[in-house]
């Protein structure tokens, strides 16, 4: 079987994909990647289609060591890490061979706090649902709704198998910065669904003071500590829990709801995050301020439109094309000549 062994998953390894989406009115969480732009980066990097939401290992806190049983094409994005091939230490975001044996090993992060490990076609484990994704509070998806322990073996393609029909055509692309790890200055946000509740001087409180990250953060959820916020008096029904939905609880302070939050709640939701800084939030540093800046829906769409362009940019350009044997032997080839 064509596979990679956990060595150490470090302190959160699980199997993420975007999230078993469409299901969270069943009361079953949606779970996913913390930081998708990262995943669909990587995803890019080695030839798998977003479409095909195909699962990579997301690592939390710290990174892993893996070990491959046969030849295939990976990448590592997202946090920073000493990433090292066999000892040899080797670039992050961009396509890298694999060999039989060989141990990957990124366990030192040095900025961020999720890091990637996609594969040529993804990990080969049953979907439920549509989807993947490990969901730790149900115990459902991945690798029997838990999380990765050193041991583990999940199933993975072969070259031939994960692009039967690829034809070279493109010169690769290479990232030129890192993946989701710009400088961070702002989150950006919009209107929650109960942005009326909160007085402007509220608004303002949110808008131009600093928040930083409290001691409870996790894949549920953030916790903020910072100027306190209050909302108006009034009974709230519970309501569905958005990715990204920054809760105002009862003391004042903000609670960002990630990929593992539950399905409802029934705290006022004065802003959301959006979609194209989650991953920005899930890796921010745990000592740098976060200021907050309000964009509207439409500039919202054109951002995370812009993000999509560019991992589009990736696969289109085969970055995996020259680690491919037919492409190694075609510069062995011209060398020669």
């Amino acid at each position: 079987m064509n596979a990679i062994k956990i060595l150490t998953p470090g302190t959160l390894a699980t199997v993420q994909d975007r999230g078993r989406i469409g299901h969270q009115g069943e009361g079953l969480p949606s779970a996913g990647v913390m930081d998708n732009f990262a995943y669909q980066m990587g995803n890019a990097l080695v030839g798998n289609r977003i479409s095909d939401n195909v699962a990579s290992i997301e690592f939390g806190v710290t990174g892993g060591i893996v070990q491959f049983s046969s030849q295939t094409i990976v990448a590592v994005t997202g946090a920073r890490a000493v990433v090292k091939l066999d000892d040899e230490i080797v670039r992050q975001d961009i396509p890298i061979l694999v060999t039989k044996n060989d141990i990957l090993d990124f366990t030192q992060l040095t900025q961020g706090r999720f890091i990637y490990l996609s594969i040529a076609g993804g990990v080969q484990i049953p979907a439920l649902m549509g989807s993947q994704s490990t969901s730790l509070s149900i115990e459902l998806g991945g690798v029997d709704g838990r999380a990765l322990a050193p041991g583990d073996v999940l199933p993975i393609l072969t070259l031939a198998d994960a692009w039967p029909r690829l034809q070279p055509k493109l010169i690769p692309q290479i990232l030129e910065r890192p993946v989701s790890l710009v400088t961070p200055h702002k989150v950006r946000i919009v209107a929650g669904p109960e942005s009326d509740w909160f007085s402007n001087k509220d608004w303002e409180k949110l808008l131009t003071q600093a928040f930083h990250l409290g001691k409870h953060i996790d894949r549920m959820g953030y916790r903020l500590e910072g100027p306190e916020i209050n909302a108006k008096t009034e009974n709230l029904l519970s309501e569905p829990n958005m990715n990204g939905a920054i809760q105002i609880s009862r003391d004042g302070q903000p609670i960002i709801l990630l990929a593992d939050r539950a399905t409802h709640g029934g705290y006022p939701v004065i802003a959301k995050v959006i979609t194209a800084d989650l991953g920005l939030l899930a890796q921010w540093p745990q000592n740098q301020p976060i200021f907050f800046e309000k964009v509207s829906i439409s500039e919202a769409w054109e951002i995370a439109a812009e993000m999509d362009r560019m991992v589009k940019d990736v696969y289109q350009s085969h970055p995996w094309e020259t680690l491919l044997p037919v492409r190694m032997m075609a510069n062995k080839i011209k060398h020669l000549f």
